[in-house]
């Protein structure tokens, strides 16, 4: 074993052990947080794609914390994705400088990346916080950057197999920790405050990322003909499944209906009678579901408050709603700057009474958020990010032979539809739990793209010789 693989096995635990000392006897000072950034670049510099595994592990479980000047971090999570970008851009920059190229096909959303990134921090002119402003505008591009930095790793079959194995187990625990949270809060189940003492703070971010997993693990099995371990696969599945049948969010519903739609409109290739059959025992369970008592009426209930005016939350909503449009026409060119709906709006005690939001605000939609912070510019640019995503993707079902690729292909483009309707209803994008799957699902769809095809050039090379 080389130094180097010796290193990267040992620095994690130094870095845990020295942090956490440091951490416990100056946790009042900026000294904590600026050891942990230390260590953490070393450890992403000597191991980027450990670092990688290590962040995705670590992603359901970070916890928020508050340091000195009032700043916020999400740790472990923000100081790695931080750190995997600045050693991203180091190391291309160092590449350049060498003339050294590593072969990568360039990232095919560069260019609305950049443009989404560019136009977040150009909406600074129209802030009432500059600071508040370049803040959030730098913590959001660090999210942004992380689609490039999944692009760069995983370029073959077997990171990307790590990858599965860093992040199914983790989030598999977070969500079966979560429903047992709700299992002993069962009278609270609707509410968010049954969230309490679980890894996720509300029902929106649980359900979301809790139907990642499950559409991924369903288009595994639905569109995957080859060998590969179904009983584990079908336990994920269940898994998932049953932490998505505890979520309660209107939100979360329609967006899994629609992935599940679009899903299901892949069938008419590569798919057989059983498959359908599993689809339809899918639907038996859930109605299994809806037969337990007080379930069905508690639902019922939920889905009838969606067209209600008078519901309280909607009522919120409505208002938040009508507030972003005014910052709109306030400046409809560049918005009022990244993060100003939290420093503008105001919640309306008549709604929330003496309750205040735990953390900032939102506009309750992630495109009324960005046409009201950054302008029609920056909507256009938010549309033109999620067009090309879906405009690749399709293209890449089509021309995609391999059942397991093209299973998982379908698979990442359902996760990110789903979110993409969700986003109509709220925004979640600025919390981690969210951001990093929403991004890193945004590099890692070209990455499989790309090892499908470089396996299927190399397959017929091999079938000559």
């Amino acid at each position: 074993m080389s130094f180097k693989q010796q290193a990267a096995r040992i620095l994690p635990l130094l870095v845990f052990v020295v942090f956490g000392g440091i951490l416990g006897r100056y946790s009042e000072t900026p000294l904590a947080v600026l050891c942990l950034l230390v260590a953490t670049g070393a450890f992403v510099f000597i191991g980027m794609e450990l670092a990688l595994y290590v962040l995705l592990i670590c992603l359901p479980f970070s916890f928020r914390y508050i340091i000195p000047q009032l700043l916020e971090i999400q740790t472990p999570t923000e100081p790695l994705l931080g750190m995997l970008s600045a050693v991203y851009w180091i190391k291309k920059i160092v590449d350049y400088a060498l003339g050294k190229r590593k072969g990568i096909p360039t990232f095919p959303f560069l260019l609305p990346v950049c443009a989404f990134i560019f136009v977040t921090f150009l909406s600074a002119v129209n802030t009432p916080d500059l600071f508040g402003t370049l803040k959030g505008a730098f913590r959001a591009s660090i999210y942004i950057m992380f689609s490039l930095v999944i692009y760069e790793l995983v370029q073959h079959h077997r990171s990307l197999k790590r990858l599965f194995i860093a992040s199914f187990p983790s989030a598999a625990v977070a969500v079966i920790w979560t429903v047992i949270v709700l299992i002993s809060h069962i009278d609270e189940w609707q509410w968010t405050s049954a969230f309490q003492n679980s890894p996720f703070t509300n029902y929106s971010v649980y359900g979301s990322f809790t139907a990642i997993f499950f559409l991924i693990c369903l288009s595994r099995l639905l569109f995957d003909n080859q060998q590969y371990d179904r009983v584990m696969w079908i336990g994920w599945f269940a898994c998932f499944g049953l932490g998505l049948i505890m979520c309660f969010s209107r939100g979360v519903w329609l967006s899994v209906i629609v992935a599940v739609g679009f899903m299901l409109m892949q069938l008419g290739r590569g798919v057989t009678q059983k498959k359908i059959l599993f689809v339809g025992a899918v639907c038996l369970v859930l109605l299994v579901c809806l037969s337990l008592p007080g379930v069905y009426s508690a639902v019922m209930e939920r889905i009838s408050s969606t067209v209600d005016v008078n519901y309280a939350s909607n009522r919120a909503r409505l208002m938040r709603w009508g507030q972003a449009v005014t910052m709109f026409l306030e400046s409809p060119i560049l918005g009022k700057g990244y993060g100003a709906f939290a420093m503008l709006y105001e919640e309306d005690v008549s709604l929330v009474g003496s309750y205040v939001a735990q953390f900032q605000l939102g506009a309750h939609s992630e495109y009324l958020q960005v046409m009201s912070e950054l302008g029609i510019v920056g909507l256009a640019v938010w549309i033109w990010l999620n067009f090309a995503f879906l405009q690749y993707g399709f293209r890449a079902i089509k021309r995609t032979e391999d059942s397991f690729y093209r299973s998982i292909i379908i698979g990442l483009m359902a996760a990110e539809i789903s979110l993409m309707v969700h986003f109509v209803v709220n925004n979640l994008l600025n919390g981690d739990a969210i951001g990093v799957p929403f991004w890193g699902i945004y590099g890692l769809l070209p990455a499989v793209v790309q090892i499908a095809k470089r396996e299927k050039e190399i397959t017929p090379q091999e079938n000559e010789n």
